[in-house]
């Protein structure tokens, strides 16, 4: 079992790179790769230590990083690159902690007014302590705590509640949710550029969870463009029916396939998509 795409409290996730380690090794993972957004400061956490005093499987490198195409914010993954080479990157993340949080009370306050337009319901006294949360995880997770708002949600998270927010409404010009975060960031060129620049392969991510475009349109972009290495088949928000159409692009494609919780928090499970554990045949493989 193995999980590629793993978040840690150094960008969005909720826990410490060494906690991520010790969750990898209670799940029996045979391979992990933390891929924090724009920063790659999980593998400085891990200089200086053992890491098999926590986690006994293989390490990969990764980052997620931010991109704009057509107007709109996407993702790209990254994958066993040169850490040094890669921290040279102009792409790579310097905001200060203050600065963090400066931007996600920013956010947050703008949030509370939609929902406030919208009707919807909220807990008082909603607000930023920590350099690393994100204001929309706090809306998602708070809104869903109000019984009132169930209707209203069944559009905005569907009835089983599994839709991204922040990719189906945050970064998605036709939600009232939306934000522009596309200003200053690097095009996809750029950023597979320096991925490929620091010996790194080069992945697109949830494909499928991009919900104000032509997914399968996208992906062809992506792939016409001529800078994907892989794609990442398996996600949490992946049925088994894209999946498989995943799996049949990159075996069309000659493309490495990938797999990955997107683990941010205990909502979800390291190393498991709502298909089952991901299989080793995701790590980078061949299909």
């Amino acid at each position: 079992m193995i999980d590629l795409h793993v978040h840690t409290s150094r960008s969005d996730g909720s826990f410490s790179t060494i906690d991520i380690l010790k969750k990898a090794e209670e799940k029996h993972l045979d391979v992990l790769s933390i891929c924090d957004h724009n920063v790659v400061d999980a593998y400085d956490d891990i200089k200086d230590i053992d890491v098999k005093d926590y986690f006994s499987g293989k390490i990969i490198p990764g980052i997620e990083f931010d991109f704009a195409y057509k107007g709109k914010i996407f993702h790209l993954l990254g994958y066993n690159y040169d850490i040094e080479k890669l921290r040279s990157s102009k792409f790579i993340s310097t905001k200060t902690p203050e600065e963090l949080m400066d931007e996600q009370k920013e956010n947050l306050e703008f949030f509370k007014k939609v929902c406030a337009n919208l009707g919807i319901k909220l807990s008082p006294n909603l607000e930023i302590t920590k350099p690393h949360q994100q204001a929309n995880d706090i809306i998602k997770i708070d809104m869903q705590i109000h019984p009132e708002n169930d209707q209203i949600l069944d559009d905005i998270l569907g009835k089983d509640r599994k839709t991204s927010f922040w990719l189906g409404h945050v970064t998605n010009p036709e939600s009232p949710f939306y934000i522009d975060f596309t200003k200053g960031l690097p095009s996809v060129q750029e950023v597979a550029n320096d991925i490929h620049s620091a010996g790194g392969l080069v992945v697109l991510p949830h494909t499928f969870e991009y919900k104000s475009i032509d997914n399968i349109e996208f992906l062809n972009d992506m792939y016409n463009l001529g800078v994907l290495d892989g794609v990442e088949c398996v996600h949490t928000k992946h049925s088994l029916e894209q999946v498989m159409y995943l799996e049949n692009f990159c075996k069309e494609k000659h493309l490495l396939m990938s797999g990955g919780s997107d683990f941010h928090d205990d909502r979800y499970e390291i190393g498991k998509t709502s298909i089952g554990p991901i299989d080793n045949k995701y790590c980078l493989k061949y299909p």
